[in-house]
This record gives structure tokens, C-alpha cells and sequence, in this order.
């Protein structure tokens, strides 16, 4: 039975007990979970977990997620198929913007916007320290092999009110340069991909457009991120 290594970063205060609840309700067992609380930002904390790593595997997962009680199980047997996986996200926080973030969420799933979250232990690279938010996708490219999607999902409890949840893209959005510099090609710079075609390539369209006000919603919320960064790119320059 191989040994999957759970690397959690946590900031003080943030409470993890779902998260490890449904760890040791996963019905797979052979399972070492890491929590880095060190005071750092995320991406040196998921460092310090890939050092501190004694499995096989590893998957990365957020204080504020559940995992669904198969996902261990199956992701262990997609990697005999697969090099890493994408594991489906489930936004269950209450209230309509939850909704509509949710909604968009789905369409993102093993799409560049989407990372990895399950891989291989011996060789994983490092996440640049230098990233705060683009550091996970900047990751992704770095991961080789062939990929695959699991059935089963985490549940994120995410609760950030709209208000926080712009201040954090804005956050985020300044190490989008840095991105841009060493993955200069990528899929996600492309505005007119990230803000429309990902709906509508490979059939989306029609669930796309078959919950107009949703889909309202969501341009409008793109629209607003897009300002955020194009504000950030000017103020850096």
C-alpha cells in the first residue's frame, strides 16, 4: 500500500478540523498529513511539506477543504494509469456570489486554470517562493507526465464575501507579471481564451448559455477581475 503525504499550510487561527475529519474518515489509511504553520506564505509552507514528505505521493489541499471519503482511494489508482490529477472542486459556502463562483468553477476543471493537486513524490518541483496566487499554475507547468481527472471532489468551504475575494485577486494579481515572464506562452494570459472561449470550447456552450443570468454574473465578475489586474500592471510599471 503506498503512503500518501497530505501537505496542509494553515495561518494561525484558521481552524482545519473538517479537513482533517474527512481525512480520517477517507477510506484509504496509509496516509501522513502535514500541517505547516509557520507563519509564511503559502507557497513556502507547501515547500516545507514537500521537504518534511515521506509518501509515495503527494496531494495538496487548503485548510478550508473537505475531501470526499473516496478521493484517496481513487486517485491512488488513477496513478497507475496517470503521472497527477486533477481533483474537482465543489464551492459549498452559502449565499449567491458562493453560487455563481461555483458555477464558474465548473467549467475550469482540467483546463490550464485548473493545477494538479495529487502527483509523485521523487521529483516534484518546488513552488516559487516569489508567487503569491499564480505560484500554484506556475507549479503546474513544471509537472510532467500525463494527467488525469478523478470522479471523486473536495468541498470547498470558502467563505469570503465578495468584497474580500476581489482584495485577494488584487493581491494575487501582482505576481502576475512574474508568471507572465517565465511562462510567457501560457493559455491564461490570453484574455480573450480566459474570459470566453474556456465556456465555450468542447461543448460548454451550451451550459454556458443555458443559465444566462449565471453566465451574466460571472462576465461581470471577470470584467471586474480584469480591471483589478490591468490596474496592478499599471501601478507596477
Amino acid at each position: 500500500m503506498y503512503l500518501v503525504s497530505i501537505i496542509i499550510p494553515k495561518k494561525r487561527g484558521e481552524n482545519i478540523e473538517c479537513l482533517l475529519h474527512s481525512i480520517n474518515a477517507s477510506s484509504y489509511h496509509h496516509v501522513e498529513t502535514i500541517v505547516v504553520d509557520e507563519g509564511l506564505e503559502r507557497s513556502a509552507q507547501r515547500n516545507i511539506g514537500i521537504n518534511r514528505a515521506k509518501g509515495t505521493y503527494l496531494l495538496f489541499a487548503d485548510s478550508d477543504w473537505e475531501l470526499s471519503s473516496s478521493l484517496i482511494s481513487e486517485c491512488v489508482r488513477l496513478m497507475r494509469i496517470y503521472d497527477a490529477i486533477y481533483i474537482p472542486e465543489i464551492i459549498v459556502t452559502k449565499g449567491l456570489f458562493a453560487r455563481i463562483r461555483n458555477w464558474e468553477r465548473q467549467f475550469y476543471t482540467a483546463t490550464p486554470i485548473d493545477v494538479v493537486r495529487f502527483v509523485v513524490r521523487e521529483g516534484c518541483p518546488k513552488f516559487d517562493e516569489q508567487m503569491h496566487g499564480p505560484e500554484d499554475s506556475d507549479w503546474d507547468r513544471r509537472i510532467i507526465g500525463a494527467r488525469g481527472i478523478s470522479k471523486s471532489c473536495y468541498y470547498h468551504h470558502d467563505n469570503v464575501s465578495m468584497i474580500n475575494y476581489f482584495r485577494k485577486k488584487a493581491y494575487y494579481s501582482k505576481s502576475m507579471d512574474l508568471f507572465a515572464q517565465k511562462n510567457p506562452n501560457d493559455k491564461i494570459l490570453d484574455l480573450k481564451w480566459r474570459c470566453w472561449k474556456v465556456f465555450m470550447e468542447e461543448g460548454k456552450w451550451k451550459r454556458f448559455f443555458g443559465q444566462p443570468l449565471l453566465a451574466i454574473c460571472v462576465i461581470g465578475t471577470l470584467v471586474v477581475r480584469g480591471i483589478i489586474l490591468k490596474l496592478n500592471q499599471k501601478s507596477s510599471t
